[in-house]
């Protein structure tokens, strides 16, 4: 995220719900730190009128509320943060993931509320956040915690660090605002027993049958570390102030990551998505974080291939 503050922002997507106004204070912190923008982001399009309801009349009124929604988060915000630089307030007719697509081409990160104006069911899995997260050509915050709490603090980052290409922008983003709030990072690398056994030898299983369950799981269990010991070793030397905890862990990937997260403040997570040309959602991780964790979960799949 090294960039050139006059042609870069981050983006805060807004509806007029608590939620979505402690991400845009969340979103501030970043703002502020990077010595970058926010763009204040509403985007709906107006209702179909009832018969007998004039349209244009419905969408001057549509238009007005949300000029208001804009109007009270900017004077609640500027209240919070005098420092953070608010540029004009970008206003749309679009449907929310269209509108903040387009606002955010250039953006550095955008920030989702959790919950929005609806439920979390009808918000995460409708279309706003997977379609965001499966499109933006930057990181995508989906924010969830406490609305008193907005400001970073001093609990470590925690990221998915598996050392697929997947999975390699997520860990150096992390490592990179690890550095920046002079906080530590917990990089999480989980394996499986089915991947374990046919890594250390894909043919045992052909060749042995039941017998090669007899797998010495502790040796295992040290050489999954030391691959884990290996994808962070480039990170410990581009940041050598940034302490780290590795955790190579045997089970569920989204289990072992939220398990980490209980004493941190967020999560940065890669995506195995198939991303926009095949039109398939984020990948089981990504989805089950987004769903279960109690803090802020950063989405960054990085290049689409």
């Amino acid at each position: 995220m090294q960039s050139t503050p006059s042609q870069r922002y981050i983006v805060a997507g807004i509806d007029g719900s608590e939620t979505a106004l402690a991400a845009a204070k969340w979103a501030s912190v970043f703002a502020d730190a990077l010595a970058l923008p926010l763009h204040l982001v509403h985007s709906a399009p107006a209702p179909v009128p009832k018969a007998g309801f004039d349209y244009t009349t419905l969408s001057q009124l549509y238009n007005a509320r949300r000029d208001e929604v804009l109007a009270e988060a900017e004077a609640a915000l500027r209240d919070y943060s005098t420092d953070t630089r608010l540029v004009p307030i970008a206003s749309s007719d679009q449907s929310p993931a269209t509108g903040l697509l387009e606002a955010a081409a250039g953006a550095e990160m955008i920030v989702l509320g959790a919950t929005g104006a609806g439920s979390v069911e009808r918000w995460l899995l409708g279309s706003t956040a997977l379609r965001v997260a499966n499109q933006a050509q930057c990181p995508v915050a989906v924010w969830r915690g406490d609305p008193a709490k907005v400001s970073v603090d001093d609990r470590p980052i925690v990221v998915g660090a598996e050392g697929s290409p997947f999975s390699t922008p997520a860990t150096r983003l992390a490592f990179e605002w690890a550095q920046m709030f002079s906080v530590r990072v917990t990089a999480v690398r989980v394996w499986s027993d089915h991947t374990a056994v046919l890594a250390s030898d894909p043919t045992s299983l052909h060749l042995l049958g039941p017998a090669a369950m007899a797998i010495d799981w502790e040796a295992i269990a040290r050489a999954e570390a030391d691959d884990l010991a290996k994808i962070i070793a480039p990170y410990r030397r581009e940041y050598p102030d940034v302490a780290v905890e590795e955790r190579s862990r045997r089970g569920s990937a989204p289990r072992q990551l939220l398990d980490a997260l209980t004493d941190a403040q967020m999560a940065v997570v890669g995506s195995k998505g198939w991303g926009r040309i095949r039109g398939a959602l984020l990948g089981s991780t990504s989805q089950s974080l987004l769903h279960h964790a109690h803090a802020p979960v950063i989405i960054h799949r990085g290049t689409d291939t």
